[in-house]
Parts: structure tokens; sequence; C-alpha cells
């Protein structure tokens, strides 16, 4: 659990009975709360803060009148179509992850 956070108590359960431990999927679940673990979504949190934000808006003001004619401009566009379902144990305060820029 300490090498991949995203492992399920079914999964937890069968590595376990591999070196012969036999448990339930619903006793892992137990132990784990006992040792003060929790699984739950991440929390979204944006990866621009306001003071990106800020720095890009002075960053494009002060290159408004360059030359633009020989600057080739890509879009680096990421979709997510679904949202997160990947539940993550963690102890104590609830993780976060970056969610796209707007």
């Amino acid at each position: 659990m300490r090498r991949d956070t995203s492992l399920s108590t079914r999964t937890l359960a069968t590595k376990l009975s591999q070196i012969n431990v036999q448990v339930s999927h619903a006793t892992v679940a137990r132990h784990m709360a006992t040792l003060g673990y929790s699984k739950s979504l991440p929390k979204a949190t944006p990866m621009l803060t306001a003071k990106h934000k800020e720095r890009r808006v002075e960053w494009a003001k002060a290159h408004l009148n360059d030359d633009w004619n020989r600057t080739l401009f890509s879009d680096e566009t990421a979709f997510q179509l679904f949202r997160n379902i990947v539940e993550r144990w963690h102890k104590g305060a609830q993780q976060a992850r970056p969610m796209p820029k707007d």
C-alpha cells in the first residue's frame, strides 16, 4: 500500500494470501481504519494559482507590441472526458490532485 495508494482492499487481501495470510477484504478495510487510514477521491486543486494567472497577464501586457511574425504557436490542451474515480489511501488530510487549467 505504501508503493501504490490506489490498491483496493480486495487486491491487498489477494497479496496477503500469496504470503499465506488468509483474510477477507473487509478485514483489511477494518485494519486500515484502525491504523488511521481512509480511502477517498483526492481533492481537486487548480494547477494555476491566482499569482500564476496574474504573472501571465503581466507578461502578455509587456509583450503586446512585439513582432509575432516569426513566432510559432502550439496548443497543448488536455481533455478529461470522465471524472476521476480512483480513490487513494491516506492518513490525516485528504490528498490533492491537480486539475486542468481553465
